[in-house]
């Protein structure tokens, strides 16, 4: 059996909202907030007590930007997050589209991270 593996990414935003306390949060209801209010799927990949990461798939950065106080709003009456005066979106990543023809080669002698610096 090949032991090659492609990773295939769909159009993904990572969103990180910073300046929140979080305890006992109910990730679904967080989940769909988000998607009532983006009309999209959102997934929760990361809590910490004082931020909370998530997915969004299908929406530009610049409109969850632009929607910034909106989203904090709508994830602020999730059980187990209340917001604070400092609560903001810290970080908004589209995940880049790549090529399968523009992946550099591997070695197996290489760091697979390597490849992509």
């Amino acid at each position: 059996m090949d032991d090659s593996r492609i990773i295939v990414q769909v159009d993904k935003t990572v969103v990180k909202i910073t300046g929140v306390n979080i305890k006992g949060l109910n990730i679904q209801q967080v989940e769909a907030l988000m998607k009532e209010r983006l009309q999209s799927v959102a997934r929760v990949i990361g809590v910490t007590g004082s931020s909370i990461e998530m997915d969004v798939y299908g929406v530009e950065e610049e409109d969850i930007l632009r929607d910034r106080d909106g989203l904090i709003k709508a994830i602020s009456v999730a059980d187990g997050i209340t917001l604070t005066d400092l609560a903001d979106i810290a970080s908004v990543n589209k995940i880049k589209t790549v090529d399968i023809d523009a992946i550099p080669a591997y070695s197996r002698t290489q760091c697979m991270m390597e490849r992509w610096l």
